[in-house]
């Protein structure tokens, strides 16, 4: 039996890969790894949204097939969060919709906007479902580079260059993984005035927003245009396995991604939607919390990265710390030098983007004690 053609441009899964070959190399005796590469969260929900969680579970209708487009009360919330914490009114009916995931959000869109052939922007340094989702539907990615001289945000100029009329959807990702680099007012502006004036779909996909001390949302500046914003329970609320999280924004967008979604699953777990209304109902000491524990980290992180001579970009957000390399060294040789002889794991930014071999990406979901575990690992490391 041979798979279908859009299979073709898709790899397996970078992490899954070495995930199985950690396995494979502890089965056989020696150091346990140190897993600084995947953005995993470590630490527990809060206590009040597992309450909430086994509370529901004795609800009479727990268990039975829920509401396609999610509880009212999760819409609600989510609309109330909105408000909270960016200043921004929408619509719970019209322009939310909860998903299983943001990622499952990912190829919906793409696949309710998007024909064979048709073209979407990707930013590069970037995550690698966009691409993934774009040749499930037989689209083109096309990639536009983000780099340290612009701070990681686009060149409109460039990115305007690479349109034509077969350009459907650009996406962005502020806080932005891999770099953290956090997106100000202005460029959240620019970003949706390239969008007005191209006629074309922004994705805006926003999983860190509140791993920040600048929470922002691109919606704020949205009426009216084509925008839709991803988000997820999974960074923020340390609930990855969760698999909750949700897209806001145009009437009309999230309409038709509703269309696709509908056909494919059929309702969120109930306890899992009453529990992620308690997350987003937290007072702000949770996530201050939350930050307090990153910036203790990404200081150990850059303890980490210093003992081999790199540079972690600063002024930054979310879970990870996005590392330049020493003029001459080579990410894919130096991570694998960390895997293989150190037992140290840790991303090359050239799963990020073939360009990008001079960069690592340290991930912050691992507690102190590991970084000074790391740290000494590499006391006998020469360059």
């Amino acid at each position: 039996m041979k798979p279908s053609k859009r299979l073709e441009n898709l790899g397996n899964y970078y992490f899954a890969v070495k995930r199985e070959e950690i396995r494979k190399l502890e089965a056989e005796g020696g150091e346990k790894f140190i897993s600084l590469a995947i953005g995993n969260p470590d630490l527990s929900p809060p206590d009040e949204v597992i309450d909430e969680l086994k509370r529901a579970l004795n609800d009479p209708n727990a268990h039975a097939y829920q509401s396609y487009g999610g509880l009212p009360e999760l819409k609600e919330t989510i609309a109330d969060f909105y408000l909270k914490k960016f200043g921004t009114k929408i619509d719970p009916e019209k322009n939310i919709l909860p998903l299983m995931g943001s990622k499952s959000g990912i190829l919906y869109l793409h696949l309710a906007f998007l024909n064979p052939g048709d073209k979407v922007l990707i930013p590069e340094p970037g995550y690698m479902a966009y691409k993934g989702a774009a040749y499930l539907v037989g689209a083109i990615p096309q990639t536009f580079e983000l780099d340290e001289y612009n701070h990681w945000q686009p060149d409109w100029n460039t990115v305007e260059s690479q349109l034509d009329e077969k350009t459907k959807i650009l996406w962005l990702n502020y806080v932005n993984m891999p770099t953290g680099v956090i997106a100000t007012e202005n460029d959240l502006k620019k970003a949706v005035a390239f969008v007005r004036q191209n006629r074309m779909i922004l994705a805006f996909d926003n999983p860190y927003s509140l791993i920040t001390t600048q929470p922002a949302s691109v919606l704020k500046y949205a009426e009216d245009v084509p925008v839709v914003e991803f988000q997820s329970f999974s960074k923020n609320f340390n609930m990855a396995g969760w698999r909750i999280g949700w897209v806001a924004g145009h009437e009309d967008i999230i309409s038709q991604i509703a269309k696709v979604q509908n056909n494919v699953e059929s309702g969120m777990f109930y306890a899992i939607q009453k529990a992620a209304v308690k997350a987003l109902q937290l007072s702000d000491e949770w996530m201050n919390h939350l930050n307090e524990i990153y910036s203790k980290r990404r200081k150990k992180a850059k303890e980490f990265a210093k003992k081999f001579g790199g540079t972690c970009e600063e002024n930054t957000g979310g879970m990870f710390c996005w590392v330049k390399l020493p003029e001459g060294m080579n990410a894919q040789d130096f991570t694998d030098e960390l895997f293989y002889k150190h037992r140290i794991f840790i991303s090359p930014g050239t799963i990020f983007g073939e360009k990008w071999n001079q960069y690592v990406r340290i991930s912050l979901t691992v507690s102190e004690a590991q970084y000074d575990e790391a740290i000494q690992r590499l006391q006998t490391w020469k360059k």
